[in-house]
């Protein structure tokens, strides 16, 4: 990832063919997995609703008539599902975002992207540590997590493969210039070029002379 921002005006849009490739291949395993964790968890819990997560923590022994047996996690069972997911979802969460960096969002949307995405990766991992010791809204929490955590990555994966194959052909279309790329070393520097200053490290703008 870090390779494509020190390549200078790098964007996704501008990737070659093999760079387009390897990423749509990741972003659609990454878009399949997500529908393969919402029917996970729809099968596993028995549905989106805060009794269904309430009986995936604490078990439903005490329902004689329950379809399918569910024994109550122990702490030590939770605090291996944290750990099992709190490295993977959130390595995938960076690599996901950091490629929405390379996107023409502004600061804004992309701020909100990671704010939502690991609050609700922390609000899904920790919420049955709350529904095991008695919390009710915990399980509301883990269903908006769980739920938060899908769009995140959801939206960022469509937000990607839309720049790489059908957002350059928009802007030509409608006759926009493509967007200036990513400066995230120097940010200032994005400003020094357009002005055809210098640079801030106090080198001659390369492209000051065309």
């Amino acid at each position: 990832m870090t390779q494509f921002y020190k390549q200078s005006g790098f964007t996704l849009a501008r990737s070659n063919l093999s760079t387009k490739i390897l990423l749509t291949l990741f972003l659609f395993t990454t878009l399949a997995g997500c529908v393969v964790a919402a029917l996970q968890y729809s099968s596993r819990s028995g549905g989106y609703d805060s009794e269904s997560a309430r009986q995936w923590i604490q078990g439903n022994e005490e329902d004689l008539e329950a379809k399918e047996f569910i024994s109550e996690k122990t702490p030590r069972e939770l605090l291996s599902f944290i750990h099992d997911h709190i490295f993977s979802l959130g390595i995938l969460l960076f690599v996901i975002l950091h490629l929405v960096e390379l996107t023409p969002w502004t600061e804004g949307p992309k701020i909100a992207l990671s704010i939502l995405g690991y609050s609700c990766l922390f609000s899904m991992l920790f919420s049955p540590l709350a529904i095991q010791s008695g919390s009710t809204t915990a399980t509301y929490t883990q269903i908006i997590g769980g739920s938060g955590l899908l769009l995140t990555l959801t939206l960022g994966s469509l937000a990607c493969l839309d720049e790489l194959w059908w957002a350059s052909g928009r802007r030509k279309s409608r006759q926009q210039e493509e967007p200036s790329p990513p400066a995230p070393l120097f940010p200032e520097k994005r400003t020094e070029q357009k002005s055809g200053g210098r640079c801030p490290l106090g080198h001659d703008n390369p492209d000051s002379d065309k």
